[in-house]
């Protein structure tokens, strides 16, 4: 989910944050969030109130594309990291709240959550003074967090773009609902490696002459460092993997903003696509007359209305009460917030804290 944290950080709209040294005297109570994803792992450590005194960064811990241990690590460097910065270590904090790309499914959850306990305790020394730590360990996907932190706990859908696509959401019932996420060879529709693809195929049909010339021939060939697309065979069945072409998708949003067609046309489909994914959660929540919160997280919405316009007239058709606007907090904020949840502890103060006013689309 590329930029989403340092965006939210530099945004004048953006939550709490204090300085180590500005933290308050006799707080006792300090939590964790991890945003895991394909492309990176952010952490924050903050307090009960959620007023962040620490930020960490790291590689990507979806282990079906990085394996289980790389994945591990992500996560426990990005912790060290935060908690470097806050000031503290990680057995100080007495709830964590993690959510990762690639665990959906009941098996992969069990296999990364094993590892993942079992690196706290030996590297970490997480819940080694205090057994009660490891009970406080929130374990769950990447949507889940995205959705807990675009629509603060309440009904809505989160539209997630970044290495891969998902569409997630929730309804008033507690009913959930997903589209989306089978990863690159057979889904992951609008996603950065979708739009890399297609600039991919967009720049060999127009030198093949099945296509007219676009901008894309000349960046993708200045992006892998070659003189002509007839190298791209060499250099993407080589050795590139999904999460080194998905930032081409960067280059193509460039196009398009300085006019390309074609890279105007493949954002045009990913939004169109990504529109289907949410409205496929939100027809099976039944949410078509509700009113609700749609949101949208992720690196490639850095295209702004070239890739959320298609999105926002797609969901007119189907849900017209619907709201298409950025999220209210990151997703490492919804972890965050579930951490203080498995807590028994209320947010209602940390919403002073962290809650962002109503925004508009971007």
């Amino acid at each position: 989910m590329e930029r989403m944290m340092s965006d939210a950080l530099e945004s004048p709209h953006a939550f709490r944050r204090r300085e180590p040294e500005a933290m308050p005297e006799g707080r006792t109570v300090f939590l964790a969030g991890v945003d895991g994803g394909g492309t990176k792992t952010t952490a924050l450590v903050a307090d009960e109130r959620l007023t962040v005194f620490g930020e960490g960064h790291s590689g990507p811990s979806n282990f079906l594309r990085v394996g289980v241990e790389a994945a591990v690590i992500a996560v426990l460097e990005a912790l060290e990291d935060a908690c470097r910065q806050a000031g503290l270590m990680p057995a100080n904090l007495r709830a964590l709240g993690i959510g990762l790309a690639g665990i959906a499914h009941p098996a992969h959850y069990r296999r990364m959550r094993e590892a993942l306990l079992r690196a706290l305790v030996e590297r970490l020394a997480y819940g080694a003074r205090d057994p009660q730590q490891m009970e406080n360990i929130v374990l769950t996907t990447d949507a889940e967090i995205a959705l807990y932190g675009a629509t603060g706990g309440q009904p809505g859908v989160v539209i997630i773009s970044g290495t891969g696509s998902i569409a997630y959401g929730m309804n008033a019932r507690g009913q959930k609902a997903r589209s989306g996420g089978w990863g690159p060879t057979f889904g992951d529709e609008g996603s950065g490696y979708d739009i890399a693809r297609r600039a991919l195929a967009a720049v060999a049909s127009a030198y093949d002459g099945r296509m007219p010339p676009t901008l894309l021939t000349e960046r993708v060939c200045r992006y892998f460092g070659i003189e002509s697309p007839a190298e791209l065979p060499r250099v993407i069945y080589g050795d590139a993997t999904s999460p080194n072409i998905a930032p081409l998708s960067e280059v193509v949003i460039q196009a398009a903003r300085e006019g390309d067609a074609v890279a105007r046309e493949i954002l045009r489909e990913a939004g169109l696509e990504l529109a289907r994914t949410a409205i496929a959660v939100i027809k099976r929540l039944r949410l078509q007359q509700e009113a609700f919160r749609v949101s949208y997280v992720g690196g490639v919405f850095c295209a702004g209305d070239l890739i959320l316009e298609p999105i926002r007239q797609k969901l007119r058709e189907v849900a017209p009460k619907a709201e298409l606007g950025p999220p209210l907090f990151p997703p490492a904020v919804g972890a965050l917030k579930l951490a203080l949840a498995r807590l028994g502890l209320s947010d209602r103060e940390s919403e002073a804290a962290c809650s962002l006013p109503k925004l508009g689309v971007r």
